[in-house]
C-alpha cells in the first residue's frame, strides 16, 4: 500500500472514530439529563451513572466527552474509574503472594484487585454533597508498568454541589452467579463449547474467586448507582483488536507499548470474567439503587465502535 493510500485510510479512520464518539456522547448525554431530571423529583443528591464497556470500547473517551457535554449545560459533573480503585502496589504484591494459587489475581485487573471499600466511601461522600470529596487516582505507568495508587494529597478534589457522577469500568455492573448459575457455568467450562475457551485455562477455584469478587461489587457498589450506560459488543474477541489499536497508537507516539505476544497474554487474563458474567448481564440486566425507572441505556457497538442500535431493555 502506498504511503498516500495509507495516510488516507488513517484519516478516514480518525474521522470515523470522532463521528462515533460524538454520537455516543449525544445519546448518553441526553439519557443522563433525563435521568437527572427524574432523580431531582425524588432527591437532591447527585445522579450516579455506571458506565460499562469492554476494554478499548472508549469508556474513558466517553466520560471525557460527557463531562464537557454536561458542563456546557451547567451540570456539575465528576468522573472516575474502577481502575482508580486498584490496590496499591504493595497490597497487590501481597495479594499475589497470599493467592499464589490463582494466576488471575497475580496482577491488577480482575474483580478482587480493587479497594471496594474506598470506592463505596467515595460514592457515599459524593452522594452526601456536603463537603469536598477526594477522588482516588491510579497511575499504571509507575513501578515499571505494574502501577500504583497516587498519593492522596495529589488526588483531584470534587467540590459540592455535584450534579452527576460518572463511574466507569470494564467489569463494573457484572453480577455474581449464584450457586446454581455457577455450576452451570462450570459445566460449560468443562465441556467443549468455544464460549468458555479462556476460562478453561483456569481451575474451578480460580474462577470462583472472580465470581466472589463480583459479589463484593454487587453488595458494596451497585446499590449506590442510579442508572447505567452499557456499550455492548456481540463478539468479545474484538477486545484484542481494540487493544491492538491502542498499543499501535502508543508505539507511533514513541511511548512504550506491548508486543503482540505480550498483548495476547495481557488481554487473555481478563477474558474469563466476560465469559462468566456477560450472559447474566444481558439476560437479567444491572442492579441499581431502585430509585428510577428505565435505568439502562444499552448502546450496541459494531467492530469499529459505531453505535448501530440503542435500547432500554435491561
Amino acid at each position: 500500500m502506498s504511503a498516500v493510500l495509507s495516510s488516507l485510510d488513517k484519516t478516514r479512520r480518525v474521522k470515523a472514530v470522532r463521528s462515533s464518539v460524538s454520537a455516543r456522547v449525544q445519546q448518553a448525554g441526553d439519557f443522563i439529563l433525563r435521568k437527572l431530571a427524574q432523580k431531582r423529583k425524588i432527591r437532591r443528591s447527585p445522579l450516579i451513572v455506571g458506565i460499562n464497556g469492554a476494554q478499548g470500547s472508549g469508556k474513558t473517551t466517553l466520560v471525557r466527552g460527557l463531562v464537557d457535554f454536561l458542563s456546557d449545560r451547567k451540570v456539575a459533573t465528576v468522573g472516575f474509574s474502577l481502575d482508580d480503585l486498584y490496590l496499591t502496589n504493595a497490597e497487590q504484591q501481597k495479594l499475589a503472594v497470599d493467592r499464589r494459587d490463582n494466576p488471575l489475581l497475580r496482577f491488577r485487573g480482575q474483580p478482587g484487585t480493587q479497594d471496594v471499600d474506598l470506592g463505596r466511601a467515595t460514592l457515599l461522600s459524593l452522594l452526601a454533597n456536603t463537603g469536598p470529596t477526594h477522588i482516588p487516582a491510579y497511575d499504571k505507568s509507575l513501578n515499571a508498568g505494574y502501577g500504583d495508587r497516587i498519593a492522596r494529597d495529589k488526588w483531584p478534589v470534587a467540590q459540592p454541589p455535584v450534579d452527576v457522577v460518572l463511574f466507569e469500568g470494564w467489569c463494573l455492573g457484572f453480577r455474581q452467579l449464584d450457586a446454581r448459575e455457577f455450576q452451570a457455568f462450570l459445566r460449560g467450562v468443562h465441556g467443549e463449547s468455544n464460549l468458555f475457551k479462556y476460562s478453561r485455562k483456569y481451575s474451578d477455584a480460580n474462577l470462583a474467586d472472580i465470581n466472589a469478587g463480583l459479589g463484593v461489587f454487587e453488595k458494596q457498589l451497585y446499590g449506590l448507582i442510579d442508572a447505567w450506560v452499557y456499550m455492548r459488543v456481540s463478539d468479545i474477541d474484538v477486545v484484542y483488536r481494540w487493544r491492538k489499536d491502542q498499543e499501535d497508537q502508543l508505539a507511533e507516539s514513541g511511548r512504550p507499548s506491548l508486543s503482540d505476544q505480550q498483548l495476547e497474554d495481557f488481554v487473555s487474563r481478563f477474558m474469563p470474567a466476560y465469559e462468566l458474567a456477560l450472559k447474566k448481564l444481558d439476560t437479567h440486566g444491572f442492579v441499581s439503587s431502585g430509585l428510577l425507572s428505565n435505568t439502562t441505556l444499552r448502546m450496541h457497538l459494531d467492530m469499529d465502535r459505531n453505535v448501530v442500535a440503542c435500547d432500554h431493555k435491561l
